[in-house]
């Protein structure tokens, strides 16, 4: 989803080399547990691992999460130290991230609710640059499908969010179409929905 990738680091599952916009940061709290530090900015030593959620549920279940992190820290980490829930959780924290996000670019001034306004903005030149567009996943399929004609093949539609969502996000009432105007935060949202669509991969969509 993110065009300009940042900083690489390693992840410790796949021992690929690759960039922390794919990635999620772990660090060890006080308490000896690793949590997930999705903004990538606690203190503190950590270990990077991919966003792909099936990956993620397997290697906790295995125990090689909590080996690779405790090789990686060199320190001996406990079983109980990863929650069996790690992927859900950063699934969580991501989900709040992006619409904390778009809620920020609401009040600048660079969002467009409604599918006729969203048309009408395209038609007018001069409105700013669309960068994504954002329909409800629990809005109709016919509806996704003009939006998507609409906006053209160059902007990615996100499906991640529902209308209840979207609406408390941008304090609206049934939103269900919304545009993204290209903005200085739009590459970061980018990323933060790049690594949940990876969390919420299924097992049969990364075979």
């Amino acid at each position: 989803m993110s065009e300009k990738l940042g900083p690489e680091r390693r992840c410790i599952l796949t021992l690929e080399t690759m960039p922390t916009d794919l990635l999620v940061r772990l660090v060890v709290d006080p308490d000896g547990k690793l949590v997930a530090d999705v903004a990538a900015k606690l203190p503190g030593r950590g270990v990077w691992i991919k966003a792909d959620g099936p990956l993620i549920r397997n290697e906790i279940k295995s125990g090689r999460l909590i080996k690779a992190a405790s090789r990686s820290l060199k320190m001996s980490l406990k079983k109980e130290a990863v929650s069996l829930d790690l992927a859900e959780t950063i699934t969580s924290l991501l989900t709040k991230r992006c619409l904390d996000r778009l809620g920020l670019e609401q009040r600048a001034g660079n969002l467009i609710t409604g599918f006729d306004k969203i048309k009408a903005a395209l038609a007018k030149k001069g409105s700013g640059e669309p960068d994504l567009v954002f329909a409800a996943s629990d809005g109709a399929e016919d509806g996704r499908r003009k939006i998507r004609s609409t906006v053209g093949a160059s902007v990615p539609v996100v499906d991640l969010f529902d209308r209840d969502q979207l609406s408390k996000a941008l304090g609206k009432e049934n939103a269900v179409h919304v545009l993204l105007l290209k903005s200085g935060g739009t590459e970061k949202l980018k990323a933060d929905i790049g690594r949940l669509v990876g969390l919420s991969a299924t097992e049969s969509e990364t075979e």
